[in-house]
């Protein structure tokens, strides 16, 4: 694949870097690497924002303290990312100005010259600005956030995007035009490796092998008339065809690594014994991984199952309402239908909702049904946004986040999810209370 553009997160300790970059990326951590002979590990965390797709590296707080633990050590990894980075961002405390790590930081930032971002962050107070000295850093007009309640991260994240340029021709045709990432999980012997072969065979499909992220893994690029897909992990597909596995694929590193860097989960089951739970077992580890997931029913050939009892089933126990397909990889019955369902929640896993369409959808939620009672307060929903893509993450600004009760935010969830045809794909609701 493609280089993703890095972005380096840096700055004194405490400063926010670690909340920020969570802030950004909704945790989803894509790739942790420990970097051999460094104490201090950098965290590198995958994003997507505006339909492009970029690393932040997490580093360790620059201490010039001169008996700090593993202080030396942090300070050349900061160095190093700082280097290998096409953009950094500078994260400094607006409330009280900057210190003296800072101002070393500040120093080796300006002999970078372009490619730096200052932020002002945990200004809570969007009245308050940033401490004068602030702007003395010598790096442009600070950006005020607060990565705790994530004001100005929408903003932060445009600027990253301006920042970073228009991608390569390469990274444009792959990360950013339409390919999407799939991981194909399941039971032993619900038929995954056959469904990997029945799609690399489709019609006028071409494949290409490109190494995947951990050292023997191999992941398949394929372009097909339904869209493109890059199916992750095919060395573990292909080397237990043929042969029964006794481990359940999905509780293994393999599997939960694959699911990690997908968009989208196949969840392959057998027609012959049913849908178990197990089965629903693999659908819940995909979504906890925040994977949008099909349910494909396999074996198709050999009996034919009641598909409305079981999209029943699985609309009663997972609150993520997958898709449903029946197919027969061996024969390629219904592969085509698949992919075209996967092509649809790679695109509705990256899609935005128009700011005004989702608080008109906000209002009408709590019209229809008044937010709970709780001594005397009722709560009161006033603003949406959506923050983030891969999955949408929403931002309700509430009255009071205390008064948001468990079967409230499943309600919300679920009438967001109809209104916006988000069925299969994750939808993470933050309720922030007002301040």
């Amino acid at each position: 694949m493609s280089r993703l553009p890095r972005v380096a997160v840096v700055g004194a300790p405490n400063a926010g870097k670690s909340t920020l970059v969570n802030r950004l990326s909704g945790s989803r951590v894509a790739v942790v690497h420990e970097t051999p002979g460094v104490t201090r590990d950098r965290k590198e965390v995958e994003v997507e924002w505006g339909g492009r797709r970029f690393v932040l590296v997490d580093t360790g707080g620059y201490d010039t303290t001169p008996d700090a633990p593993f202080a030396a050590h942090v300070r050349e990894q900061v160095r190093r990312a700082v280097e290998e980075a096409d953009a950094v961002v500078f994260v400094v405390d607006g409330r009280v100005g900057p210190l003296a790590d800072d101002h070393e930081i500040a120093a080796v930032l300006r002999r970078r010259g372009e490619g730096v971002l200052l932020v002002a962050n945990k200004m809570d107070d969007p009245a308050a600005a940033p401490a004068p000295e602030v702007y003395r850093l010598g790096l442009g007009e600070p950006l005020a956030v607060s990565a705790l309640h994530g004001t100005g991260s929408g903003e932060l994240l445009d600027r990253l995007l301006e920042l970073l340029g228009e991608p390569a021709a390469a990274a444009a045709a792959g990360e950013a035009g339409g390919e999407v990432p799939v991981a194909i999980v399941g039971r032993p012997n619900a038929g995954k490796s056959s469904l990997f072969n029945a799609v690399v065979g489709e019609p006028r499909t071409i494949v290409s092998d490109v190494p995947g992220t951990t050292r023997d893994a191999i992941d398949t690029r394929v372009e097909t008339a339904h869209g493109r897909f890059l199916l992750i992990d095919t060395a573990g597909l292909r080397r237990h065809a043929g042969r029964s596995d006794p481990v359940e694929y999905y509780a293994t590193l393999r599997s939960r690594q694959s699911l990690d860097r997908a968009h989208v989960a196949v969840v392959v089951c057998d027609a012959t014994v049913g849908v178990g739970d197990l089965d629903l077992s693999i659908c819940g580890e995909a979504m906890r991984r925040h994977c949008a997931t099909v349910v494909a029913v396999n074996k198709v050939d050999l009996v034919r199952p009641d598909l409305e009892d079981l999209g029943e089933l699985l609309r009663r126990k997972l609150r993520q309402k997958p898709p449903l397909v029946a197919v027969s990889a061996l024969r390629g019955e219904g592969v085509g239908v698949l992919l075209d369902v996967v092509a649809d929640l790679g695109r509705r896993y990256t899609a935005r909702i128009a700011t005004a369409e989702l608080n008109r959808a906000v209002a009408a939620v709590a019209a229809e049904r008044p937010g709970p009672l709780k001594k005397g307060r009722r709560l009161k929903m006033y603003y949406a946004t959506q923050y983030a893509t891969a999955p949408p993450r929403l931002a309700i600004e509430v009255n009071d986040r205390a008064l948001v009760t468990r079967d409230y935010a499943y309600y919300v969830e679920n009438r967001l999810r109809a209104r916006f045809g988000l069925d299969g794909v994750p939808l993470v609701i933050d309720f922030k209370g007002k301040r």
